[in-house]
C-alpha cells in the first residue's frame, strides 16, 4: 500500500518555504555525539542569500565538538502557524574569528529588537564567537494543507470537532 499524499515530503527548496525561513528565528540542529547517539539543540538562525542556514554558537559547546569531528548536520524548523515543518541535511562550515563576528552580529540583527539588543544581545554577543554554516544537500518539508480534507473523506467531522479540540491540554490548565 502506497503512502497517502497527506504523509508525503516533498523535497527541495520553494518560493514558500524560503519565506518562511525568513521570517523563523529559532531551529533544531541535530549534530552525532561520539557514541553515535543524536544530540539536539535549539539555537537561534538565519537564511542566508543562499539557502544556508547560519547559527551562532560558543565555541565550547558539544555541538561545536561533534561538527569539529563529523561535520555534518541536520536542520529542523516547525511552523506552527501552518502546522508544518521542513528540514535540511549537509556538510558544514564553522566561521571563526572576524567572519563569525560579521556573520552573529547579522544574525543578531535580523531577529532582536532594539530592547534585544540592549539585553539578551549583549549575552549572545559575548560568548558565541562561532558560526555554523549549513550547506544542505537537501530539503525535505511538509504541510498539513490536505488534512481537513482527508479527514473529512475518512467520516471526521471537522466542522462538530475543530482541531483546536483535538488534543489534551496535559499541562491541565
Amino acid at each position: 500500500m502506497a503512502i497517502h499524499e497527506v504523509y508525503q515530503t516533498p523535497a527541495g527548496m520553494t518560493d514558500e518555504l524560503r519565506s518562511h525561513l525568513r521570517v523563523e528565528g529559532n531551529c533544531i540542529l541535530g549534530t552525532v555525539n561520539d557514541d553515535g547517539s543524536p544530540h539536539l539543540t535549539e539555537l537561534l538562525f538565519m537564511l542566508d542569500e543562499q539557502d544556508r542556514p547560519l547559527l551562532p554558537t560558543p565555541h565550547t559547546t558539544r555541538k561545536y565538538r561533534n561538527l569539529l569531528a563529523r561535520p555534518l548536520a541536520t536542520f529542523f524548523v516547525s511552523f506552527r502557524e501552518t502546522s508544518g515543518w521542513v528540514s535540511c541535511t549537509g556538510p558544514v562550515e564553522l566561521a571563526t574569528g572576524a567572519e563569525a563576528e560579521r556573520l552573529n552580529q547579522s544574525i543578531r540583527d535580523h531577529l532582536l529588537t532594539d530592547a534585544g539588543h540592549a539585553t539578551i544581545g549583549k549575552l549572545l554577543g559575548a560568548h558565541e564567537d562561532t558560526t555554523i554554516i549549513i550547506n544542505p544537500e537537501r530539503w525535505m518539508s511538509w504541510n498539513g494543507s490536505g488534512l481537513m480534507e482527508r479527514i473529512v473523506e475518512l467520516g471526521g467531522d471537522v466542522e462538530a470537532h475543530p482541531a483546536s479540540t483535538w488534543f489534551k491540554n496535559l499541562a491541565g490548565e
